[in-house]
């Protein structure tokens, strides 16, 4: 799935802790797939630093099952992609 982003503020937003972001699988079957992440931590405070990130998958108990990832995973040091195409990197969240 293929998502559209239109230019706005939020590309501009700083990133700080406890804000929802969506995540860009870079592994298993649905590698470039976007999952919602945490912020725990902040590198830095500009809109282009990096964080470290909890993200939630789609693997209810085990590693094994769809995402065929931990059901939470660590994301660490990831950077910004404002496109939300580049797996491994996060972005705000797509207006709907």
């Amino acid at each position: 799935m293929k998502f559209h982003r239109k230019e706005n503020s939020l590309d501009e937003q700083k990133p700080s802790i406890g804000r929802l972001v969506h995540y860009v699988l870079e592994s298993g079957p649905c590698t470039g797939q976007h999952r919602p992440a945490l912020i725990v931590r902040v590198w830095g405070d500009l809109p282009t630093s990096a964080v470290q990130l909890q993200v939630f998958t789609d693997s209810p108990t085990s590693e094994d099952s769809n995402d065929c990832l931990p059901p939470v995973m660590w994301a660490t040091s990831r950077l910004q992609d404002a496109s939300g195409e580049k797996p491994g990197t996060w972005h705000w969240p797509e207006r709907v």
